[in-house]
């Protein structure tokens, strides 16, 4: 869960660079049932939140639960990541 793609509808959206198209997984949702609702994620110098599982192709969107706790939207972990 470091990386992912963005589908090619998302990539033309929000006007990601060709060779940028593969971002960083900034901060992630997770519940008490290790399910993952949203991410944040870097691509180039562009950071985009709250995608969803369907949003991303790759490593991210199969990611599993890896040992931490439930992460709320409002964590305040998450506003510290750039």
């Amino acid at each position: 869960m470091k990386e992912g793609k963005l589908s090619s509808a998302l990539i033309k959206r929000y006007g990601i660079k060709r060779k940028d198209a593969v971002g960083k997984v900034l901060w992630h949702s997770l519940n008490e049932q290790g399910e993952i609702g949203v991410y944040d994620m870097k691509f180039g110098s562009t950071i985009i939140r709250n995608l969803t599982q369907d949003d991303i192709l790759g490593e991210a969107a199969s990611h599993t639960n890896d040992g931490h706790g439930a992460q709320e939207e409002d964590d305040p972990k998450r506003t510290s990541k750039t």
